[in-house]
């Protein structure tokens, strides 16, 4: 049996699927909150794009995206990653990056994969229809503690930056390019 799924933008959500969008929970307050209230008026506003995981026509997982400049400190690990390039140093103070914004799955999808199959789908996402367009070096999230391992799966390594309620961590773009 074939599952129906698939990422629509939020903006172009039926009346159906945004009462599908209402009944979203991860298990995490705000970040519900967040696809529940304020997704759509950051798209109306241009701060964000948010597209949202529909299987079987019910809402699996979302993510945001918006654009971000990045401060990596010199200890971090993720800092010896860097491009040497001289150019690249004399730019060094903020990096220009994609921004993670909200990323989430579902309770009822947790532990499942999806997670994976979703980020996997985001960096397609930001490799075809993104980094064309767009200089970036990093893609960066400010992740809750308790997914911070999730993002090291994925890739992610913290940025030396800390804040008492998130990991600032982020991606080199170019290992995903390639």
């Amino acid at each position: 049996m074939e599952l129906n799924i698939e990422i629509k933008s939020i903006s172009g959500l039926t009346d159906t699927e945004r009462q599908e969008v209402m009944k979203f929970s991860c298990g995490n307050t705000d970040i519900d909150l967040y696809l529940h209230e304020d997704a759509l008026e950051d798209y109306i506003c241009n701060l964000t794009r948010t597209f949202v995981l529909f299987i079987e026509g019910t809402v699996a997982g979302y993510f945001t995206l918006t654009s971000d400049r990045a401060l990596i400190t010199r200890k971090s690990t993720l800092s010896r990653k860097l491009p040497s390039h001289p150019h690249f140093k004399l730019h060094r103070k903020s990096i220009p990056a994609l921004q993670i914004h909200h990323f989430a799955i579902g309770e009822f999808y947790q532990k499942k994969g999806n997670g994976v199959i979703l980020m996997n789908y985001l960096l397609t996402f930001i490799k075809i229809k993104i980094l064309p367009n767009v200089g970036a070096t990093l893609l960066t999230v400010y992740s809750v503690k308790e997914a911070v391992e999730f993002y090291k799966k994925i890739g992610f390594e913290k940025t030396g930056n800390y804040s008492s309620v998130n990991v600032n961590m982020a991606l080199i773009l170019s290992d995903i390019i390639d």
